[in-house]
Formats: structure tokens, sequence, C-alpha cells
């Protein structure tokens, strides 16, 4: 974990170690618009644990929407990943609007869930509902909260190595004079990515809610 000056440093370093650059005096402002747009990328692209946050929220039961504010926790609607109702398991599923018309929906329990229109009001504040809209009752969600773009002091909870790769492999395909170094360093980042990507995905996962069944079970025989 570094500092997005820290970062714009390494990235500096390994430029200045490629012959064949056109010049050796780097724009910093225009290496640091590089890491933000990777990072921006590689986000949007996976729930990377170290962004996301399991929460309970209150249905209003009028709206459809949290009695919460969500400015700064969930940005956008596809930073929910999963959504469930109160403790249990099956996922609330994200409203097709092909083949679900909402306004048919009734009752108490919530059904689908849809990203809110920016012409609501509460766009901002809530960026969800739910229909029918008069579901009651806590739901669960986890969701990931995207930084705001980084300033030089900001430390960057995300690995070193991709950033400043994909900056360097960025730089030197604008800079356009080594085709070789360019080709190697778009190498060593989709590599890096990959390698994050399989790093993520494993581990044990429960493939449903039997799996948290207990594995024996222990029998005591009933006297006559």
């Amino acid at each position: 974990m570094s500092t997005l000056t820290e970062l714009i440093t390494r990235v500096e370093d390994r430029l200045s170690m490629v012959s064949g650059q056109g010049t050796q005096i780097y724009a910093e402002d225009r290496i640091g618009e590089m890491i933000q747009h990777k990072f921006d990328v590689l986000f949007s692209e996976e729930f990377w644990p170290q962004f996301c946050t399991w929460t309970q929220y209150t249905l209003d039961g009028t709206l459809g929407v949290v009695t919460t504010d969500l400015t700064d926790i969930i940005k956008d609607i596809e930073d929910i990943q999963s959504m469930f109702h109160e403790e249990n398991s099956t996922p609330i599923p994200k409203l097709n609007p092909s083949t679900v018309n909402p306004f048919g929906l009734s009752g108490t329990r919530p059904l689908h869930y849809e990203g809110l229109a920016t012409s609501f009001s509460n766009y901002t504040t809530r960026v969800f509902h739910i229909w029918p809209h008069a579901a009651t009752g806590d739901i669960t969600l986890r969701y990931r909260t995207k930084p705001d773009n980084f300033v030089a002091t900001d430390e960057i909870y995300f690995d070193d190595q991709v950033l400043i790769l994909g900056a360097v492999f960025d730089y030197l395909e604008d800079d356009g004079t080594n085709p070789n170094a360019t080709q190697k360093f778009q190498a060593m980042f989709e590599s890096r990515v990959t390698q994050l990507k399989d790093n993520l995905n494993t581990g044990p996962i429960a493939l449903d809610p039997a799996a948290g069944l207990p594995a024996a079970f222990t029998f005591t025989e009933l006297s006559n």
C-alpha cells in the first residue's frame, strides 16, 4: 500500500530504466491520471474485499427506500453485490424490466430491487428502491464503496505492482517510441491482473446453504 505520490515516483523510476524513451521528463499529473484510470477500471471489475462491507438497512415501507442516507456509502447500483431480506439466504433479484411489471407486485415482502433514476430527488442519498414499495423489515447488503479520486497524500489500498505496471504500460503506449517495452509491460500488467483475480477466487466457497449443516450426526438409541 502506497500513497499516490509514492506510486508516481515508482512509475517514473520504471520509465527511466526503459531505453528508447523520447523524453526523461515526466508529467506527474499525467501519470497520476493513469494510475487513477487503472484503479477505476480494476475496481469496477471485481468486488475486492478491502472495499466491501456487509450492512443491514431498514426499509421505509412507503417509497421502497431505506431509511439511511447512503451518500458516500453506495455510489452506484452496480456496487451492490448481493441483497437479502433480513436473515433469509435467498437473494433479492434485480428487477428485470423486460419481464416484470413492478406495479403488479404487492405485499410487504421485498421481491425485487432496482436503481433509482436521476430524476428522483433522493437519487444520491438512496441509490436504489425495493419493489413492492410497501415492503417492510430489514434488508442485508454486501456492497463496495469506491474511494473518491485520489490526491497526492492518499494511501491507495490496492496492489502497488498492478497500478505501477498498468501506468507504465499506458505511458509507453502513448509515447510510442519503444514498442518492445510497451508489449513487455502490457504482458506484465495483464499477468498481474490475472494473478490478483485468481487469488481473489481461491478458497472454499459454499455453493448452497446446506454446506452449513453439520458434517456428522450423533444418534442416541432409545431404550424400551
